[in-house]
């Protein structure tokens, strides 16, 4: 896996532009001289983008039941990439992105549709990435553009791991993402309209992250969202473009068992809920979709800012 190396300061980061432009490591400056992963850190060779630090979601976020959903007056198709009959995370990770601009702190990529001939997307669009590392902040801008002659519904996303501990072995990792309530899941997809509940209420103030295995998407999104490493006294916050309006939390444990969590956890900025196509259809509101004419495009920022815990 060749990698373009972003260094600024403290930080030092790898983005992959053969596996969907996403980050393969993400790290801090820490105690001896040694780079602490503050994602998690992909393996030298890896060829999988789901197993990178992050990886794009694009040109929708998250999960399509069934691959299909109505617009335009008929019922779309696209394959399907999973065991349970899902569209899920977009149909750009995997591919390879062009390299526009690159520095030492800098890197812009860019995907075009109409490059490729299996595109998994019933419309031309492209993609494009620009990274910029300073010494105590990464910055993401993320925007698909409809390069079609007709419209289309569009969403994106983040899929971003983060390490439970950094350099202390007593870490145990907090987080405040604050959101107004949890959409009900079948298979990932949501079913209807998001409610307050008890995790809505947790997620207000800084907690430990919750140890039973947690994969749940949320409305209300205000944008920022702190982890936090208390042992090693460092605060990574995330401020997303406020269009970032939906937040998934995934908390995966080892062969899906309950008591054994891995060693990061996911939390997710993106556009628009899981399935918000089909559940937009049935009513529901601020579901997240954009449709983009000809030529529009939708734009995103995330960045993640370090300093020490308080």
């Amino acid at each position: 896996m060749t990698c373009l190396v972003l260094s600024s300061g403290q930080l030092r980061a790898s983005i992959a532009p053969q596996l969907g432009a996403g980050i393969a490591d993400l790290s801090l400056l820490g105690p001896s001289g040694y780079f602490y992963p503050l994602m998690r850190r992909a393996a030298p060779e890896e060829g999988n983008a789901s197993l990178l630090g992050s990886f794009i979601m694009a040109p929708w976020a998250n999960r399509i039941r069934a691959g299909t959903f109505p617009f335009a007056g008929k019922q779309q198709s696209i394959r399907t990439n999973t065991n349970d009959g899902m569209a899920q995370h977009g149909d750009v990770r995997k591919r390879p992105w062009t390299v526009l601009e690159q520095s030492a702190q800098s890197a812009t990529l860019e995907y075009t549709s109409a490059a490729v001939s299996d595109s998994n997307w019933p419309w031309r669009y492209r993609c494009r990435a620009s990274y910029g590392l300073q010494p105590d902040r990464f910055t993401i801008s993320l925007s698909v553009r409809n390069d079609d002659s007709t419209p289309f519904p569009a969403g994106c996303g983040h899929h971003p791991y983060f390490s439970r501990r950094l350099w202390d072995d007593g870490d145990i990792l907090e987080v405040r993402a604050p959101v107004t309530g949890r959409y009900p899941l079948d298979a990932g997809c949501a079913t209807g309209a998001a409610q307050p509940e008890r995790l809505c209420a947790r997620l207000a103030t800084s907690q430990p992250f919750p140890d039973e295995h947690i994969d749940a998407v949320f409305a209300g999104f205000g944008g920022v969202a702190e982890l936090r490493w208390p042992s090693s006294g460092i605060t990574l916050t995330m401020r997303a473009s406020p269009n970032m309006n939906h937040l998934v939390l995934f908390a995966p444990h080892a062969n899906g068992k309950s008591g054994t969590p891995l060693p990061f956890v996911a939390v997710e900025p993106q556009t628009q809920v899981n399935d918000a196509f089909n559940l937009e259809t049935r009513g529901v509101a601020t579901t997240g979709v954009v449709v983009l004419a000809p030529g529009q495009s939708l734009e995103t920022t995330c960045a993640f800012e370090i300093s020490n815990a308080t």
